[in-house]
């Protein structure tokens, strides 16, 4: 009898040495003596329930690699740019110009058609609320990929105590997982500090019907800006500071500088579009004084405008690599002097082409229409031009824009037909 149950011992540890490759068994040779008879179905019965239980735990590692986040916060990693970001909305400044193509020395210059709102960069854009980056789910997938690769211990089963066996899974030495690292946490800015500088040639610099004057715009200045602050799961606050230096290639008396204020409030419609209330202001200072005693000397504010902005933005992916971008601005403006509050109404859009990562072409078409609420003025205005945009880097970035304006006004010397060029270069100085 009792070589008949060794027989039995020798040829249960034949059947869990051949299904055991990933555990390693240890039979307590007293226990087993004690055994007064050997049930094969029971070795049967524990088999396949450990069949089971690691085929359980193997579909539930599976599932929650194929689980998708139920709801993306797209700032908890990025810094939202403006959708608009090759061709924002030109900002009109002040004036009237003389009738016979000369500027008025007590006037400011006519500045309607000159760019007073740069280009932005990626660092300050709405890109990235429209498309969130995917760096935490891979990371998630990673882990998860590792957990279903590494060794599972079940529990004890009551089947190994009716076969009077004490059965211990441990993993291979070579298979230990290693040891578990405290997760980093990823630093997130608040905001940034930006510098850009510009380049604005065009053969009307002032718009003027008579004596059209080519001249150009050197643009530096530095974005003191915030980030998109969540106000709920699509709301979002941010807020902005800039800082101009505005110099002529030739007409160097016009010289001005700009201060800018900006607070606006975003909301995510869908993921395609959105939508923007703002609140900004700027004023216009002379750098240098007047070449005629009896008029502006440098540092005298020449405009102070506040304006209210509704906006809506949207993008449409075509195919992989062509993007359709449309924006939609109305803009109330109240200014000093009086004469230049008015009613703005900008449209925009873009066809980019994606030639590789960094790199962006693609055609843009602006309109422009505004109605001066203080006098019996409108103007209407229209830029065809195509863009490069590249990504020199993470916190560098150039944009290229040359194309034509057309457009007049009821005013009889302004004329905005004619062509421009212009290069801008921005860099992220630091983020905090």
């Amino acid at each position: 009898m009792r070589l008949k149950n060794w027989k039995n011992l020798f040829f249960c540890l034949l059947l869990a040495s051949s299904g055991g490759s990933w555990c390693c068994i240890r039979v307590d040779a007293a226990e087993s003596a004690n055994t007064d008879i050997w049930r094969p179905k029971n070795l049967a019965r524990t088999q396949v329930s450990y069949q089971q239980l690691c085929q359980k735990l193997e579909q539930e590692a599976i599932n929650s690699l194929c689980k998708q986040p139920s709801e993306s916060h797209p700032l908890d990693s990025q810094m939202p740019l403006n959708l608009a970001q090759q061709t924002p909305p030109i900002t009109q400044a002040p004036a009237n110009q003389g009738s016979e193509g000369t500027q008025n020395q007590n006037e400011p210059p006519q500045l309607e058609s000159q760019p007073s709102n740069l280009p932005t960069s990626p660092s300050d854009s709405k890109e990235q609320l429209l498309n969130p980056p995917e760096t935490n789910q891979s990371q998630r997938l990673e882990r998860l990929i590792q957990l279903l690769r590494s060794p599972k211990l079940p529990p004890e089963s009551d089947s190994d105590r009716e076969l009077g066996l004490r059965v211990r899974l441990r993993p291979l030495e070579q298979q230990l997982p290693p040891p578990t690292q405290q997760p980093v946490v990823k630093f997130k800015p608040i905001g940034y500090l930006q510098a850009h500088i510009a380049y604005f040639q065009t053969n009307n610099i002032f718009s003027s019907n008579h004596s059209p004057i080519e001249d150009g715009l050197v643009i530096s200045g530095l974005t003191l800006a915030s980030a998109y602050f969540p106000l709920g799961s699509k709301t979002y606050l941010n807020g902005s500071i800039d800082g101009n230096l505005i110099r002529y290639i030739n007409q160097s008396e016009y010289h001005y500088n700009q201060v800018r204020l900006n607070l606006s409030i975003y909301q995510q419609l869908s993921q395609r579009m959105y939508g923007e209330i703002s609140w900004s202001n700027q004023q216009l200072f002379y750098a240098n004084n007047s070449n005629r005693l009896d008029s502006f000397k440098a540092g005298d504010r020449f405009l102070n405008e506040s304006s209210l902005l509704l906006s809506l933005g949207r993008r449409d992916p075509l195919t992989p690599r062509l993007t359709l971008d449309s924006f939609y601005e109305l803009s109330v403006n109240f200014a000093d002097p009086l004469s230049r509050d008015r009613i703005n109404n900008f449209f925009w859009v873009s066809l980019g082409y994606y030639l590789q990562k960094p790199l962006q072409v693609g055609i843009d078409y602006q309109a422009n229409f505004s109605d001066f609420t203080q006098r019996d003025r409108e103007d209407q205005f229209h830029r065809l031009f195509g863009h490069l945009n590249y990504r020199i880097s993470d916190t560098s970035n150039m944009n290229v824009q040359a194309g034509v304006s057309l457009g007049s006004s009821t005013a009889e010397n302004i004329d905005f037909d004619g062509w421009f060029f212009s290069i801008n270069y921005g860099l992220q100085l630091g983020q905090f």
